[in-house]
């Protein structure tokens, strides 16, 4: 796949011996790919929960012809969300759990049976596809997205997951041809680099994740429908949060860039704390437009844990100096780490060949 024009510039009208000759001594010292399935499935690293891998989960549905024939409102999303006239539904009517299109608008969401859906902050969720080629719909969120969610809900699962997210964020834009023909595979990660490969792709999605902190409020689509508060199981600041009880003890010093990263976050949310949370909620703070808040009849808000999405749109609109600095060395340190999982995946694990 890597012959360009110029490599078969030969005589063609030479006799089928001469082209075998003249073809082999071409081919012969370039890497020979199979096109069979014995690189496996990125899903087949998943751990079981409950006696099976875990299944993609999707609140995306068909209305019943029962909920089309009621002329009443069904599905999940906020009363104003245009996309209520859509053929497709989302979510349930009347639930106290909460996912997130991928725009991060909360839609009411039913349980499944894997028991991954609750209000708790132990969980980060991820869209994550199987091919190559639609590894740039992939997003790291505070809950499950309408469509190929998957779950990190403890340290082998998020080893699985984490990595399934980083490496095809890296590899994105920059893999060989004939790798687009395959779904994603399991890299072959050697022992002596495993802990600083999980290191390394732990910090890069707590620096590329898209969690929010926000809420669906009460009665809404319908009367008696619960409030349901939504916080970010990726904040470090936060004791309970996923990343404080289950990731940042496996990212440590002798893990260089990787630590540094989460270091400047640890220092973004402490600066973000200090300087204008104040341990307090802000509200009416600019944000009331976005997806995640607008939507609801209640201010729109920021809080201490709040995603760093929102805290950058936050500090660009009110051009918080010390804020933006910050997110700066974020994306170069962020940078750096992408360069050192692709050095790790194409020249240590020989993910290509």
């Amino acid at each position: 796949t890597d012959l360009i024009k110029s490599d078969l510039k030969i005589n063609w009208n030479l006799d089928n011996k001469e082209h075998d000759f003249i073809l082999n001594t071409i081919i012969e010292n370039k890497k020979h790919i199979k096109y069979d399935n014995s690189r496996g499935d990125i899903r087949e690293s998943l751990p079981e929960i409950n006696g099976e891998r875990q299944k993609m989960y999707d609140f995306k549905r068909s209305p019943t012809k029962t909920e089309l024939n009621s002329g009443k409102i069904f599905g999940g999303l906020p009363l104003k969300d245009p996309r209520r006239d859509y053929s497709k539904t989302y979510g349930i009517l009347n639930s106290q759990f909460v996912g997130l299109m991928n725009n991060n608008t909360p839609v009411r969401i039913k349980k499944d049976k894997y028991n991954r859906i609750d209000n708790n902050i132990n969980k980060v969720w991820f869209v994550l596809t199987i091919k190559f080629s639609d590894s740039n719909k992939n997003l790291c969120m505070s809950k499950p997205s309408d469509q190929k969610g998957y779950c990190a809900y403890d340290l082998e699962s998020a080893k699985s997951i984490f990595s399934w997210f980083s490496m095809t964020k890296v590899l994105l834009g920059n893999i060989p041809s004939w790798a687009n023909q395959f779904n994603i595979w399991q890299p072959e990660i050697k022992k002596e680099f495993a802990t600083y490969y999980y290191a390394l792709c732990y910090a890069f999605a707590l620096a590329e994740n898209r969690c929010v902190v926000t809420k669906f409020e009460a009665d809404n689509p319908v009367k008696d429908a619960p409030e349901i508060f939504v916080e970010n199981p990726l904040c470090p600041a936060n004791k309970d949060a996923f990343w404080a009880t289950t990731l940042d003890v496996k990212v440590t010093k002798e893990h260089g860039i990787a630590f540094e990263l989460v270091n400047k976050i640890k220092q973004l949310y402490k600066t973000w704390n200090l300087n204008y949370c104040k341990g307090q909620f802000l509200f009416n703070i600019g944000l009331k437009n976005e997806p995640y808040f607008k939507y609801f009849a209640y201010d729109d808000f920021l809080t201490p844990y709040s995603g760093l999405i929102q805290i950058r749109k936050h500090a660009e609109i009110e051009n918080l100096t010390d804020i933006l600095d910050l997110i700066d060395e974020i994306k170069e340190l962020s940078k750096k780490v992408k360069e050192e999982i692709y050095n790790l995946l194409v020249n240590e694990f020989k993910y290509f060949e």
